[in-house]
């Protein structure tokens, strides 16, 4: 981020605790906002985001602040490619809107996301434990960021708190797809575990839900078919590779299972033969 864009934020957040000590002559909201505009849609990205920082500085309480602030955000990440940049927007925007539940929500779970993808792994647990802690943020919010903690405990080898995450996940109302996330996440944690018997059990689990996505059905039969093997249980375990052969996203790897299955079935020793009974 510039030395330009750390200052714009500084101000605007100066001016908005001081409800607007900014002079007369800077208040040009709609005309910065216009000219914003203008410039994006010439593709102009720095004479806007000149633009949007001007509209900042001189409108403490205006009413276009959310989607200014938007805008800039937009602009470091797919523009500048500075997502350093973004963060410190997105802080600055939790400060502003920290009396704003929804909008405040809304930026949490945005600034959880960057960290995340910075590895910055602790302020995003913190960023989602508060989402989960929001009386108003819907089920499927709440589940999300479990997900999300659950993936940085197993990261951490932290297998217990991460099922514990995703029983929190499985234990809000949420439609089927996201329960069908959460339980395929579970069986991989069960996985770590070295547990493959219950592992089993949740990727059953999802393949009985009616309303997932295809996407998420065939990693499940893979991942399924996969343990099933490893158990020694071959013969399911070559129903359900043949079941994606056309479906999984890389048919070659499927293929090569299907082809290690039957050479393995052949080699398998025919079964004795049994005596037949005396009468």
């Amino acid at each position: 981020m510039t030395k330009r864009l750390f200052s714009a934020i500084a101000l605007a957040l100066i001016c908005l605790s001081a409800l607007c000590g900014c002079p007369e002559s800077e208040k040009q909201g709609p005309d910065d906002l216009a000219e914003a505009r203008s410039a994006l849609g010439k593709r102009n990205f720095l004479e806007a985001e000149k633009a949007f920082e001007r509209y900042l500085r001189a409108n403490p309480e205006g009413e276009d602040r959310w989607h200014v602030w938007q805008n800039l955000v937009e602009l470091s990440l797919n523009v500048r490619g500075d997502r350093k940049g973004a963060i410190e927007l997105l802080e600055a925007m939790l400060v502003e809107y920290d009396g704003v539940p929804e909008k405040r929500r809304v930026t949490r779970i945005r600034l959880a996301e960057q960290y995340r993808l910075s590895r910055k792994y602790d302020r995003a647990m913190n960023l989602w434990t508060a989402v989960t802690a929001d009386g108003e943020a819907s089920s499927a919010a709440k589940a999300d960021a479990y997900r999300n903690m659950a993936e940085v405990y197993l990261r951490r080898l932290e297998f217990e708190l991460a099922k514990e995450a995703l029983g929190l996940c499985l234990k809000s109302q949420v439609v089927d797809p996201v329960r069908g996330q959460c339980l395929y996440d579970l069986a991989q944690t069960y996985l770590g575990m070295e547990d493959p018997d219950n592992a089993v059990a949740g990727l059953r689990s999802v393949l009985e839900l009616k309303n997932i996505p295809d996407s998420l059905r065939t990693l499940t039969i893979f991942m399924l078919a996969d343990t099933l093997d490893q158990q020694g249980k071959s013969a399911e375990a070559l129903g359900l590779f043949e079941s994606i052969r056309t479906s999984y996203a890389n048919p070659k790897v499927v293929e090569k299972r299907i082809e290690a299955l039957i050479r393995q079935k052949k080699k398998a020793p025919a079964p004795a033969p049994v005596a037949p009974t005396r009468r």
